[in-house]
């Protein structure tokens, strides 16, 4: 027996080291090559350089050719992501992961983004297609030219497929996914807080400014007032009961992170009047999830447009040819994400039958398209759509209202390669344009040229909205009812007609996620959810801290880790909280060492900030869980489980008010009183 035992262990090592052996060989041979020559379908030979940190220059003839290179170095090197963006965007993530990704592709589904980017690439220019199908021809011989498929799909047990010129159009698509809400959540949460409050807690909740505001232009906005009724729901609503149904949420994506701080983008410029060169000076973090690898693919492009050198150096998107952000020596541009209002949900009426819904001309059939999901490892699962002259539907509001989705992505003008343009210009006026051009998920453009100037706007579409003020909230803010002509989109606007500032006085521009603009610029961009302004706040007290700037000092600012948000709270720790009969009695001594010395900043291994940070996290938690919970109750007919993550950087305001004012009535039920809470959640 001790015989038999011993050669199993041997046997069992020697197939361990074979695995091992093979899976490194495997390994490898999935690298991509970084060194030699191939043999290509490019018109002339490219070179790929790489310096020491592996970024690679492209040194093409052409626009055509480069891209070719781009796209065999994305598909060495990136396919797995590029797959997955054109999947997520498709709802075939099925195909790679089974099961559990159905129900995610089932809700994608319903936007129909392969037969809108399958139809929408016929719109593009001829260079643009040229662009396009080489890429994709460079990609596929990327992929091709590895000695193993990457090791993914080893692991999946998966075969790669080929990319098309169109699955370039779905990544764009990925991103709007990314970076707007596709289900409506944000505008469908804000209605069920409408339905279920009372107005002045609604408005309370739903502040349209605060003291954190940081815009361009100046403007402000204060907060509500503390509500005289409290955060039950509306008595009319207690009255009704509303039929409860279980409600099951599929807790899968790919790109998910319940972390508040998972993205944060910023980006600034300062003018050649304040610059050290007489240059303008750009600064940009695009700071979306933290993943593996990093979204982002660095590269430097050199090729001829029209016998003229063309160098352009930043970062691009695997899956697409374009540089997205970056400098053409001439002129340099970034992005934020805008959180304009770029989507809309419709409330819809529907007949007896429930077959018709009411529009301005009448009751209309539902156009009805079925769509295929292969799922590996199950048959193929039809999935019904309905669409509307306005949008697909996308479900059901907290009264079972069926609900349609107005949204730019679902339009042509929502996704082209217009940004290719951004290469091309001369100086910051000519990108701002070409930026309005662009089919992309809006975003804050900030840009500035060799001759000092510099100048934000929106890149991407805009809806010509009609019927209301689009800054209100209450309004586009919220589902609404288009049946009746007086609410809709009537096209796009004009070039002329996007907000912009150039030059401003400052010499200054600065956005962080967070409002950028008010009045009626503001009105043409509405509201989808800005970040709360903190972050572009120290942006611009740093800009104006200074009189003169070279890149370090942008930089400086970049590291700028300073926590001036938690500071307040670190204050009402300290001074309302820790009091000293409290820190003796739960022998919290060496708590308040920390928060004494606490950095003010984000520090690893600051104790004292972490602590703050947790215990407003906490204070937020116990204000409003109830809320949510009850809410949640009583919204039972929607197809989506309420939450208030999409508010929750809005309720920072509110949140502030209440402890600070200390209402009695909006006490949470579980405290006796309002030091009591605070202590509770030390």
């Amino acid at each position: 027996m001790k015989k038999l035992f011993i050669t199993l262990g041997k046997t069992l090592a020697v197939l361990l080291i074979t695995l091992a052996i093979v899976s490194y060989f495997i390994l490898r041979s999935s690298l991509p090559k970084l060194e030699g020559q191939i043999s290509s379908q490019t018109d002339y030979p490219v070179t790929v350089t790489r310096d020491n940190q592996g970024i690679a220059t492209i040194i093409a003839q052409n626009r055509s050719d480069m891209s070719f290179a781009l796209g065999y170095l994305h598909g060495q090197e990136r396919f797995f992501q590029m797959d997955l963006l054109r999947k997520n965007s498709a709802g075939e993530l099925s195909e790679l992961f089974g099961a559990a990704a159905l129900n995610y592709d089932k809700k994608i589904r319903v936007h129909q983004f392969r037969k809108r980017a399958t139809k929408f690439i016929n719109n593009l220019s001829q260079q643009q297609l040229n662009i396009l199908y080489s890429y994709a021809a460079g990609v596929n011989q990327g992929v091709n030219d590895l000695s193993a498929k990457p090791f993914e799909y080893w692991l999946l047990n998966k075969p790669t497929v080929i990319w098309r010129p169109e699955d370039s159009l779905l990544v764009l698509y990925s991103m709007y996914i990314d970076l707007q809400h596709e289900d409506g959540e944000r505008e469908r949460v804000l209605g069920q807080l409408q339905a279920n409050l009372m107005p002045d807690v609604f408005a309370f909740l739903t502040p349209r400014g605060s003291n954190w505001d940081a815009a361009l232009d100046d403007t402000s906005y204060a907060p509500a007032p503390i509500p005289e009724n409290g955060f039950e729901l509306a008595p009319l609503l207690n009255q009704l009961g509303l039929n409860q149904k279980n409600f099951s949420e599929d807790g899968f994506s790919p790109f998910h992170d319940e972390h508040e701080a998972d993205v944060g983008s910023n980006n600034w410029a300062v003018s050649g009047n304040i610059s050290q060169t007489g240059s303008a000076i750009v600064a940009d973090d695009m700071h979306l999830s933290i993943g593996v690898p990093n979204i982002w693919y660095r590269a430097s492009f050199r090729y001829l447009q029209n016998n003229k050198k063309v160098k352009v150096d930043g970062v691009s998107l695997p899956g697409t040819p374009a540089m997205v952000a970056g400098s053409n020596h001439k002129v340099a541009w970034g992005f934020t994400n805008s959180y304009g209002d770029w989507n809309d949900v419709i409330r819809l009426k529907l007949n007896d039958k429930g077959d018709q819904y009411l529009t301005p001309e009448g009751y209309q059939d539902f156009d009805i398209e079925t769509e295929i999901i292969l799922i590996s490892g199950q048959p193929a699962q039809e999935v019904e759509i309905k669409k509307t002259i306005w949008g697909p539907v996308i479900g059901t509001d907290h009264d079972g209202t069926h609900l349609a989705l107005r949204w730019v992505a679902h339009d042509a003008a929502g996704v082209n390669f217009n940004m290719l343009q951004f290469e091309l210009a001369q100086n910051t006026e000519q990108i701002l344009k070409a930026g309005a051009r662009a089919g992309i998920p809006a975003q804050n453009m900030v840009a500035g040229d060799i001759h000092g100037n510099i100048g934000w706007t929106i890149a991407g579409s805009i809806p010509k909205k009609f019927g209301t003020d689009n800054s209100d909230l209450i309004d586009w803010a919220v589902p609404q009812d288009w049946s009746r002509g007086d609410f809709g989109w009537s096209g796009y606007l004009d070039i002329d007609e996007y907000p912009k500032v150039i030059n401003p006085e400052q010499n200054r521009i600065w956005t962080a996620n967070s409002r950028v603009i008010g009045g009626e610029e503001l009105e043409l961009i509405g509201n989808g959810g800005y970040a709360l302004g903190a972050r572009s706040q120290q942006i611009r007290d740093g800009l104006q801290a200074k009189t003169s700037f070279n890149e370090q000092d942008l930089l400086d600012i970049q590291n700028d880790d300073r926590a001036v948000f938690l500071s307040r709270w670190h204050k009402f720790l300290l001074d309302q909280v820790l009091n000293y009969d409290f820190v003796q009695a739960e022998d919290l001594s060496s708590l308040l060492v920390h928060l004494q010395n606490w950095q003010q900043r984000a520090s690893t291994d600051s104790v004292g900030y972490l602590f703050v940070r947790q215990f407003r996290l906490n204070v937020r938690k116990a204000l409003f869980s109830e809320l949510e919970k009850n809410i949640k109750q009583n919204t039972v007919l929607s197809d989506i489980s309420f939450r208030l993550r999409p508010l929750r950087h809005q309720l920072e305001i509110p949140m502030w008010q209440l402890i600070n004012e200390q209402p009695e009535h909006l006490l949470p039920d579980d405290y006796q009183s309002w030091p009591t809470l605070f202590q509770q959640l030390v």
